[in-house]
């Protein structure tokens, strides 16, 4: 990356088990945090002109990265996380966390987001995946996304959104401008609590020393993807240091010893017994990154 002039921080042979939820993966050649949009633009343009292939991440709660690392440049946009309050109006960097968004609309007496209290990731990932809960989705709230193209960034205004889709997935997001509704700040932290205590009741309690990337597969049309793992009497089953958890089904879990190959195989046999007890396909909602991008198994 000789001649790259940014002013993220750039390292070299970067363990992406630290960098994602599951906390599995080899090594990335090159792992950035980006610090600006500029940031973004010079280090895309590089690897483009130069080969090398890159990847872009939020925090890592959605994605896994294989045992045999990444041989490019990996970017996060962790530290890309302003998040600025117009009326009834907020825009956040593709790095701002929804933790904090959600917040931040709770302050601003802003209401539409209760719903996802307690959701990891950023709102770039999450935009792009239409990420949601208990009936609400990222997508409903979306007015514009900036996005890099080439080295111009474009502003979108139509898209299209639907479960655990969006016509985003091939853009570079850059920012998000959400359109919420003045709400009563009361009512609006009654609902956060409310969502909070769902979580806490329905969602495995995870030790901190285990790694989950949440909900592994998407849920099929009419159904629950945990409810078909359950019923095909998949609960607890372990590949190597992967297992599926005992309080909800739908969540792998890894302890320290772990690898990406493990978590695949597991979501392999998963996915082999649900077809063959119901006929039903079970499809991914982690996305999984090969040596230069993304994969499937």
């Amino acid at each position: 990356m000789k001649g790259l002039e940014i002013k993220g921080e750039l390292k070299r042979k970067e363990p992406l088990s630290s960098h994602t939820y599951l906390r599995v993966g080899g090594e990335a050649r090159y792992f950035l945090y980006v610090a600006s949009m500029d940031d973004m633009r010079k280090s895309i343009e590089f690897c483009e002109g130069k080969g090398i292939p890159y990847y872009i991440i939020g925090n890592g709660s959605n994605v896994l990265f294989l045992d045999e690392g990444f041989k490019g440049l990996v970017m996060t946009t962790k530290r890309m996380n302003r998040i600025l309050l117009e009326e009834d109006m907020i825009r956040a960097e593709a790095g701002a966390s929804l933790l904090e968004i959600i917040k931040c609309c709770k302050d601003a007496c802003l209401s539409g987001f209760e719903s996802l209290t307690g959701v990891p990731g950023t709102i770039g990932g999450a935009v792009v995946m239409n990420a949601g809960a208990y009936g609400t989705e990222i997508g409903e709230f979306v007015s514009s996304i900036s996005v890099l193209r080439g080295s111009e960034i474009s502003h979108l205004e139509e898209f299209q959104f639907g479960y655990r889709y969006s016509t985003l997935k091939r853009e570079i997001v850059l920012d998000v401008n959400l359109l919420l509704e003045k709400g009563n700040r009361k009512e609006i932290e009654n609902r956060m609590e409310e969502i909070s205590k769902k979580r806490r009741s329905r969602l495995p309690k995870i030790p901190s020393h285990i790694g989950t990337c949440g909900s592994v597969f998407k849920n099929p049309e009419g159904g629950h993807a945990g409810n078909l793992i359950e019923q095909a009497g998949l609960k607890g089953r372990r590949v190597g240091g992967a297992l599926i958890s005992m309080d909800h089904a739908n969540y792998i879990l890894t302890d320290p010893s772990a690898t990406s190959e493990d978590v695949i195989e597991l979501i392999r046999r998963v996915r082999d017994e649900v077809e063959k007890k119901f006929g039903v396909i079970l499809e991914t909602e982690v996305v999984i990154i090969g040596k230069e991008e993304e994969t499937q198994i």
